[in-house]
């Protein structure tokens, strides 16, 4: 199994994307032979109801259950939000939630934050985090994001234990281990599309200091290509029995699957 944690479908406002619907996204995932992906929908970022973008991600993967886990986006700011959760994972069968502290103005560790994570860890499902979206370097003067602070999303992870929490877009930036090198958080994941080609050595290092049962194949799709997530996993110094976790069996578990 290669199981991609990290894509989306819809519309980014500021520039075109490509394969940013089911039918192509799975074309395009299929191509690299991923056999099974987690997909959220981008316009959960920019609507006001975030609800609205899920109902239209039921409908986009209604043909792709056989391949695609679905993602809510949800606001913990905005009202409703337990109902929706619920009927999220109740009806529409999706299987984590995503969270954009950044694009919904909320502090990563806040009561707001905390509580929709304790609902997910007593719904047995993950929270999803991206770091970023697009690297700052592409960022349209409009896009206010900015990132998400490793040490406060850390402090989220120590005050909900029982949460599971999936960092993407992870860029090396805060640290995950304390002064002996063993972990700091211990119910947090990390996906590693964003590690650049130059720091191979890091996802091994990662491998060994958080364990490669904490580290999820992610590609970013359709923000980025698919290829270079794929080349970091076969280039990296690792084990068969630890790229096999990092490719699917970690997300199996994970979702539940």
């Amino acid at each position: 199994m290669l199981f991609d944690i990290n894509t989306a479908i819809g519309h980014w406002p500021f520039r075109k994307l490509p394969d940013n619907d089911a039918s192509a996204l799975r074309q395009l995932l299929e191509s690299h032979k991923i056999t099974m992906a987690a997909v959220a929908n981008i316009n959960g970022i920019f609507y006001k109801n975030t609800q609205d973008a899920n109902l239209e991600l039921a409908v986009e993967l209604a043909p792709h259950r056989d391949f695609f886990i679905g993602v809510a986006t949800l606001n913990p700011v905005y009202a409703a939000w337990e109902r929706d959760l619920e009927y999220c994972v109740r009806t529409l069968g999706f299987k984590g939630i995503r969270l954009l502290p950044q694009y919904h103005n909320y502090p990563v560790f806040s009561p707001e934050a905390i509580n929709i994570a304790t609902a997910a860890a007593q719904l047995g499902i993950p929270v999803l985090i991206p770091q970023i979206i697009v690297d700052k370097r592409q960022k349209h003067w409009m896009d206010v994001e900015t990132f998400v602070d490793v040490n406060e999303l850390g402090r989220l992870c120590r005050k909900v234990p029982q949460a599971r929490f999936i960092l993407t877009e992870y860029r090396i930036q805060g640290s995950l281990t304390d002064e002996d090198g063993k972990p700091l958080y211990p119910n947090l994941y990390i996906e590693i599309s964003r590690l650049r080609s130059a720091y191979m050595q890091d996802l091994a290092k990662l491998a060994e200091t958080l364990g490669s049962d904490h580290l999820l194949f992610g590609s970013g799709a359709p923000f980025k290509e698919v290829s270079p997530a794929i080349l970091k996993m076969q280039c990296a110094d690792l084990s068969a029995q630890k790229k096999a976790q990092i490719n699917g069996l970690n997300a199996q578990s994970l979702f539940s699957l």
